[in-house]
């Protein structure tokens, strides 16, 4: 029987190194005797011994096959890398590096051979494109459950765990938890214990920045010596009061004879004589950790550690409190993080490392928590430069700062150099005024080009004006990728809703998914106002339980907090997106589709344009065509134009821009264009969303007839607008709603499909149509029984809407100025009389409801707002409409389809792989 020797841990080789400094891992000294059939047995089994195969004497035998050698193994990788025939060539994927996809992608060709390759390539772009940050699988990787045995320095594992990392009882472990956080533990075995978990209290948890369920990683620490000192210093709340010495009460009983590991920046907590305090481990030597022996100087002299100062530290931003861009987060790791942790991968492909990166987006998207998060998770040197801080009235002293930044970062290399607001100090010098900031932008440019290839910096920098940054910046060798930190979609919003109310108290009722659906347009800071705001609501609700006065508040009442769904509600009635916060009506209307009577076919109309894309993206892509773009109503002036545009809003939820048309025209050149352009962005930006324009005819007249109009400035205002209705992408589900009681003086080309596609006329109500109106207006008032509204409707012919609004609005002043004359009379007979009528307070109402008498006097002044001249002249042009294409009279001739799509494949019109869609 052979013998070998044991290392603590089969996988040291692919461990991370303990510390940047750290000595190289040394192996235990214990060694097992095992003969080789047993020793092979366990490596089958187990996997728990993984000798190199060169290095293992193999004998011959049938179960065993033999080993192939070094040799061997290179022969077989040449001949697997010669040159193969025609057709495996096209299979290889050479834009791919791990062999996984491809794998993949071959065997789902396999399986399905009628599946088309842009569907697989999209697939496995997707699959690469966050390649990084897929969690990789490791034997040392376990979940945190809650520890039995509440002790500070010790990490419950099972026996099959212990046995698989090749871990004794008592052995001191490194353990690895979030924000590049580490501690040093104890091994413990529990029996009771699921294999692939690790039980850790809560100071230990906090230590290393996880919760219950998330995983920490276990490495051996063989090199950790005894220290021969320790400082600690209490927390300041946890020793108020206390009298005594520290060490004597609480330090000597704690460390004696437990030889317990420390962790330099530890928090831990003791109890003794009837209080816990808690300490922090300030300094170790030797450096970073050791264990407390009976010879260890621990000293516990100075000013207490105050909590601010500790949770300062404890907010430190890591990749978990990013939510809402999954793909922008693996972008900016692989561009910042590879080069920092692993510089030889550029080395050994031969290419240089990227140098920088530009982020921008809308404000509140979470640019600069981004790159705070991937300067703590890297354990980066992280070099903050505020855009407008650098400048100085001093010459040269701007240039100077900037130097000073980058010379201080390749000191501390690796470090990340984060620029805020670019724009400040790189702006296009072209279009610049002064000398510094020409000089500051050359000076920033020869910087970034002067870096040494493997210095190990990167620069970030973050902007929401992208264009207005020097573009001799936004080439290669600068800043190397761009990434768009846009706005989140609801999954997004679900995942920042999820972050920041992982430390609130919830009501049962709070459903987060429902919040995320209803807050289209809002980045992340808006939701995370719209979280403090329910918070306050809550608060606000259990003022009267507070009293301001008292220095402290029972704890029943705190206890009795918990925001509710209704507190939700309440946030979401009083915030808005912040891109919208320009605009002047930006939130969603309160009409529904019943307070609009009558007009159910233009209803239905509205509801197949608008809501259906919002609602059913799904079945718009199944017959891949992009949804309707616009609509445009036209009819007489008070037929309910405006109010259904405000219906349509509320019913799919989506966020309303109102635009009245001559509030757009500016008289300085170029505004008025430059208006209309905000507005379709902040559209863009807060899709879905409704822009609705009013009198559409002041901004959109036919074009050609505008002279001495300021330059035709009327004719730049409708080129502007066709040009924003034709750059809208189905994508961003932006809808523009005109309405006009003057269409025939609009411009043509705003009429086309593609801009305004649908032209709907609204008319005027015809018999059921009043009666639903009267019915929709007058649902919240108490009407008299035998008040027949059909006859008023009958008697009504001609009327608009708003005709019709007049008259339930005229009957109900009546019945307010009845009802208070009657009071007034009341009142006087009661001073009439004296206090005997006191009790009267409690009378019944003269006027309940409204009666017959009211709608007689209203009807006496109602009048008709449109004559039948313009009713003939609007119903002409709905006609003339109507009758510019084949209509009712186009048909498919009789017979079999001898067309282009008569074959059985579906769809004969050509493959639609390389076409551009016409309308993205």
């Amino acid at each position: 029987p052979r013998r070998w020797h044991l290392s603590p841990s089969p996988n040291t080789s692919n461990l991370p190194p303990l510390s940047p400094t750290s000595p190289p891992r040394q192996t235990l000294s214990r060694s097992l005797s095992l003969p080789f059939e047993a020793s092979a047995f366990l490596s089958q089994s187990t996997q728990r011994i993984c000798p190199p195969p060169a290095l293992v004497p193999c004998p011959v035998s049938a179960t065993f096959p033999p080993l192939r050698t070094e040799q061997q193994l290179r022969r077989s990788n040449q001949d697997e890398m010669a040159p193969q025939p025609d057709d495996h060539k096209k299979k290889v994927n050479l834009t791919d590096a791990s062999g996984a996809d491809i794998k993949h992608v071959r065997s789902s060709q396999r399986q399905s051979p009628s599946s088309s390759l842009p569907q697989l390539t999209s697939l496995q772009e997707d699959d690469t494109a966050t390649a990084i940050l897929k969690k990789k699988k490791k034997p040392n990787q376990l979940m945190v459950t809650d520890a039995v045995n509440d002790d500070n320095s010790i990490i419950a594992l099972s026996e099959a765990t212990m046995d698989s990392l090749q871990l004794f009882r008592g052995d001191t472990v490194l353990v690895r938890g979030k924000k590049r956080k580490d501690t040093v533990l104890i091994v413990l075995a529990d029996e009771e214990l699921d294999d692939g978990s690790a039980r850790i209290n809560r100071v230990v948890r906090h230590n290393l920045r996880v919760k219950h369920g998330d995983m920490i990683t276990i490495h051996p620490c063989p090199d950790i010596k005894y220290a021969k000192r320790i400082a600690v210093l209490p927390i300041a709340d946890t020793v108020e009061g206390i009298t005594g010495s520290l060490f004597d009460v609480f330090l000597a009983p704690y460390f004696r004879e437990a030889y317990r590991p420390v962790r330099q920046g530890d928090l831990f907590i003791v109890r003794g004589g009837m209080r816990q305090v808690e300490f922090k481990v300030v300094e170790v030597d030797p450096p970073e950790y050791g264990i407390v022996a009976q010879d260890t100087v621990i000293h516990c002299e100075g000013e207490p550690i105050q909590r601010d100062e500790e949770e300062n530290n404890l907010n430190e931003v890591g990749y978990d409190d990013i939510g809402g861009c999954r793909k922008q987060m693996a972008q900016i790791r692989e561009m910042v993080e590879l080069p920092l942790r692993h510089p030889q991968l550029f080395k050994s492909i031969g290419i240089k490392p990227p140098r920088g990166v530009l982020l921008y987006g809308p404000p509140g998207t979470g640019k600069t928590l981004m790159a705070r998060a991937v300067a703590n998770e890297t354990g980066a040197f992280f070099f903050l430069i505020n855009g407008p801080e650098i400048m100085s009235k001093m010459a040269g002293e701007s240039e100077s700062n900037l130097r000073k930044a980058f010379e201080e970062a390749e000191k501390n290399s690796p470090a990340i150099i984060f620029i805020d607001e670019i724009d400040s100090i790189a702006p296009k010098r072209e279009k610049t005024n002064g000398e510094v900031e020409r000089r500051v932008v050359s000076q920033l440019l020869t910087l970034m080009d002067g870096m040494k290839a493997r210095s190990n910096v990167v620069v970030m920098a973050a902007t929401n004006r992208p264009n207005s940054i020097d573009p001799a910046l936004r080439r290669f060798g600068r800043f190397d990728r761009e990434v768009d930190i846009g706005i989140p979609d609801p999954t997004g919003r679900l995942e920042i809703l999820q972050i920041h109310t992982k430390n609130m108290k919830l009501g049962d009722d709070v459903d987060l998914e429902q919040i995320a659906a209803e807050t289209h347009g809002y980045v992340g800071s808006d939701v995370a106002a719209l979280c403090s705001e329910a918070a306050m609501q809550q608060i606000r609700e259990k003022m009267d339980l507070i009293d301001l006065d008292e220095d402290t508040i029972d704890a029943e009442v705190l206890d009795s907090l918990g925001v509710t769904m209704e507190n939700f509600r309440f946030a979401l009635g009083v915030s808005n997106p912040s891109a919208l916060r320009e605009v002047a009506v930006v939130e969603v209307p309160n009409v529904r589709w019943e307070d609009i009577g009558g007009l159910e076919g233009v209803k239905q109309d509205l509801r197949e344009s608008v809501q259906y894309p919002v609602d059913h993206p799904e079945k718009f892509l199944k017959f891949g065509l992009s949804p309707s773009r616009g609509v445009l109503f036209y009819g007489p002036p008070g037929t309910g134009k405006t109010m259904l545009a405000k219906a349509v809003a509320n019913e799919c939820a989506a966020n309303f821009i109102s635009v009245k048309g001559p509030e757009l025209l500016s008289m300085w050149f170029g505004e008025s264009e430059s208006n209309i352009r905000d507005i379709f962005d902040k559209a863009r930006a807060a899709a879905p969303c409704v822009v609705f324009l009013d009198e559409l005819d002041s901004i959109a007249k036919a074009r050609g007839g505008s002279v001495g109009d300021a330059g035709g400035a009327s004719d730049r205002v409708v080129n502007q607008l066709l040009t924003e209705m034709d750059g809208m992408t189905s994508k961003k589900n932006v809808f523009v709603i005109g309405a006009t009681n003057r269409p025939e003086q609009l411009d043509p080309a705003l009429c086309r499909p593609g801009r305004l596609d649908s032209l709907i006329y609204v008319p005027l109500p015809d018999e059921p149509g009043r009666l639903g109106i009267l019915k929709a207006q007058l649902r919240k008032t108490p009407v008299a029984s035998d008040v027949d509204l059909g006859y008023i409707a009958s008697k009504t012919h001609g009327f608009s809407g708003a005709d019709l609004g007049f008259i339930t609005q005229r009957a109900v002043k009546i019945a307010i100025k009845e009802s208070i004359t009657i009071d007034i009379e009341r009142t006087k007979a009661r001073e009439a009389a004296g206090d005997e009528m006191d009790m009267d307070d409690d009378s019944e109402d003269p006027v309940p409801e409204l009666t017959k008498a009211h709608f007689q006097e209203a009807m006496q002044l109602a009048r008709r707002s449109v004559t039948d001249v313009e009713i003939r002249r609007y119903e002409a042009f709905a006609q003339q409409m109507k009758n510019a294409g084949p209509g009712a009279f186009f048909q498919f001739p009789e017979g079999g389809a001898d067309g282009p799509a008569g074959g059985d494949a579906g769809n004969g019109f050509g493959d639609a792989g390389n076409d551009d869609d016409l309308y993205d």
